[in-house]
Order: structure tokens, then sequence, then C-alpha cells
């Protein structure tokens, strides 16, 4: 009996049971976690949470429990759609998943409470984001096409433009047609204006021609105008202490994009990326 302990062979086969029944042991468990759906407090909690952001209140207790009855149904389909390699290039699956770690990246890359002197800093070098729009004050006289034709409505335009050339008559809406919107305009953006009378040349006409002075005509989407501008006002920094509010949220977003882009360059560092549609076919 001494000399079978001693046999290498016999050591080789009591290794071999150990390492089989600890495979076994381990495959056991692992099958076992595989197959169990563990509905917790924590999974309960999260779906009492989720029902009461979307509906503002608490499910009773039969929805709670037709909830649970879900998620299990859930979690069953998605565990054998994984073992049948359901997810493997799936467009939607991979759009999910990459926006979910964005914004897991974005929770992440957060400054709360930046510095007066970043806030100030942030807004000197910003202009453009803190800035009022350029606007125009006028009065307009309109033409329209549809009655006489667009060549006719032009020549009467031009007509009516010469008798108010040299006039001090600043609103004369009656010497054209009745037109569907107001006559006289206050405070009015380029996007306003882009929105009631279209782009160009109506636009550029407002916010570079002569001021107190009748001119035209300028063509729109409705017909032909004479334009009286009466005020304009240039772009203008608004003082900051009374956007501070503003610039913190800008400040904000703007350093979460930075923040963000810089962890996706730390991960991308990770992986190399072959652009081989960019090789010569």
């Amino acid at each position: 009996m001494k000399r079978i302990l001693r046999e290498p062979i016999f050591h080789f086969i009591i290794l071999g049971a150990i390492l089989y029944a600890t495979v076994s042991f381990i495959q056991k468990r692992k099958t076992k976690y595989d197959r169990e759906i563990l509905v917790d407090n924590d999974r309960v909690v999260l779906i009492l949470k989720k029902y009461k952001m979307q509906t503002g209140e608490l499910p009773s207790k039969q929805q709670l429990n037709a909830m649970i009855d879900d998620y299990i149904k859930e979690e069953i389909y998605y565990r054998e759609a994984k073992k049948m390699g359901l997810d493997a290039d799936d467009e939607i699956v991979k759009r999910r998943l990459a926006q979910k770690m964005e914004f897991l990246q974005s929770d992440l890359a957060q400054e709360e409470n930046p510095s007066e002197e970043k806030l100030k800093s942030f807004y000197q070098n910003n202009p453009s984001l803190f800035s009022a729009d350029a606007t125009v004050n006028f009065s307009h006289i309109f033409f329209s096409a549809d009655k006489t034709g667009d060549s006719i409505a032009q020549s009467r335009a031009i007509h009516v433009l010469r008798q108010l050339k040299d006039s001090p008559v600043q609103h004369a809406p009656g010497k054209g047609d009745h037109f569907a919107l107001q006559y006289d305009f206050t405070d009015q953006s380029l996007l306003d204006i882009k929105q009631n009378f279209g782009d160009a040349p109506m636009a550029d006409s407002l916010f570079e021609g002569p001021l107190r002075t009748w001119i035209g005509p300028v063509k729109s989407g409705y017909g032909w105008h004479l334009l009286y501008i009466s005020k304009r006002d240039s772009s203008r920094l608004l003082p900051y202490a009374s956007i501070r509010a503003a610039v913190k949220v800008k400040f904000a977003d703007a350093e979460k994009m930075r923040l963000n882009e810089n962890a996706f360059r730390n991960l991308s560092k990770n992986y190399i990326v072959n652009r081989a549609y960019l090789s010569n076919p």
C-alpha cells in the first residue's frame, strides 16, 4: 500500500480528481448563478423609483407585482438572447451601450463650484455667448405681386419711393397694399427678420441700409417693400453681473464637454483605429 502511495501515477490521479471536483464545483456555481434571477430589495427600490419618476406617484401592490414579473421576463429573454449571440453586431445594442457609457462619463465630468475668477475669464473669452443680438426698428410699405404681377408691383414701389424720397413721412402703409402682418416693427433681431420675411435681401437691407430715409424696393417672400429704418442697435456684450447665473450654466456645459473630450482621448489611446476605407482601391 505504501508503495502505491509513492507511485507518481497515483499522485496524478489524486490531483486529477481534485481538479475535476474543483472545476465541477465552480461550473455548478456558475450554472446556478447564470440561471438565478435575483429580485432583492435593491431591485424593487429601483423599480419603485423608476415608476415614481415617470408617474409622480408610487404603484399599487398589484402594479408593483406586474412590474417585477415584467423585469423577470425581460431578464430571461435578455440572457437567452445573449446565449444565442443576438447582441453581436446589433446597431441598437451598440448605440445604447455607447450612450450609457457616454452618460456615465458625462456624470463624472463636472465641476460643481467654479471660482469667480474662472467664471469671469470664461465670460470675457466667449463674448459671443453673452451678447445681445443686433436689432432694428423699421416701418415698411408693401406692394403685392399677387394682384398685378411682380414687375408692376416693383414699378409701383419705385413710383412711391420717388414721392417719399425728400418727405419727412416715416409711416405710410396706405400708399401700398394690405399686409398680413404689422407695418411697424421694433427691436427685431436677424432671426426675427428671417422668420417674418425670409432671408436676404430683406435682412441685408435692414441691417446694412441707411437710417432715417426710405429705401427699396426690396424683395421678400410676400412681394416688394419700401423700408424706413428709424433705429439700429449693434450687438453688445451684456453686463456680467446681470447674467452671472447664465455664465455659470454655460461654463458648466463647456467644462463638461472639455472633460468628456479629454476622457475620450484617453480611452481612445487603448485602441488602434485602422481607417481602411481611406486606402486607395
